[in-house]
C-alpha cells in the first residue's frame, strides 16, 4: 500500500488529502467517494463543486485524474483559442508576406476581436 496526496480542485481553490490505496487508480477512486465537506476549503458552503481530482506525486505529476464535463468542456476551449490564435497570427504574418493589405484582411481583424473577447479583454 502507497500514500497518495489528492488534490481537490474548485473554480476558486484547492484541497489536499491523503489516501492509502495500491495504485493511484484506487487512490482516485476513494478520492471520489471522499466526503468533500471535511475538505478544509475557506469558501465551501455545503454547495461548491469541486470540478478536478488529481492524484500526484510529490514532484505534481499527475498519475490520475478525474474532471467534471465543465472542467473538460473550459480545456477544450482554451485549447481551440490557442489553436485559433496560432492560425490567425500565421495566416497574417504570410498575408503581410504576400503583400495584403489590411482591407483584404478584414477577416483576420473579426478573428482577432473574437479572440480578444473569447480570453476577456477589449474587442
Amino acid at each position: 500500500m502507497t500514500t497518495y496526496t489528492a488534490y481537490f480542485r474548485t473554480d476558486a481553490e484547492y484541497a489536499i488529502e491523503q489516501f492509502v490505496a495500491d495504485t493511484p487508480e484506487q487512490a482516485l477512486a476513494l478520492a471520489r467517494e471522499f466526503d468533500i465537506s471535511r475538505l478544509y476549503l475557506e469558501a465551501y458552503d455545503g454547495g461548491m463543486l469541486i470540478n478536478e481530482i488529481a492524484i500526484q506525486t510529490a514532484d505534481h505529476d499527475e498519475l490520475a485524474v478525474w474532471r467534471d464535463e465543465d472542467m473538460h468542456l473550459r480545456l477544450a476551449a482554451r485549447d481551440l483559442l490557442d489553436a485559433l490564435t496560432d492560425l490567425v497570427e500565421r495566416d497574417r504574418a504570410e498575408a503581410a508576406d504576400s503583400g495584403f493589405t489590411d482591407d483584404e484582411m478584414s477577416w483576420l481583424e473579426d478573428a482577432r476581436r473574437a479572440i480578444a473577447k473569447a480570453k476577456g479583454g477589449a474587442p
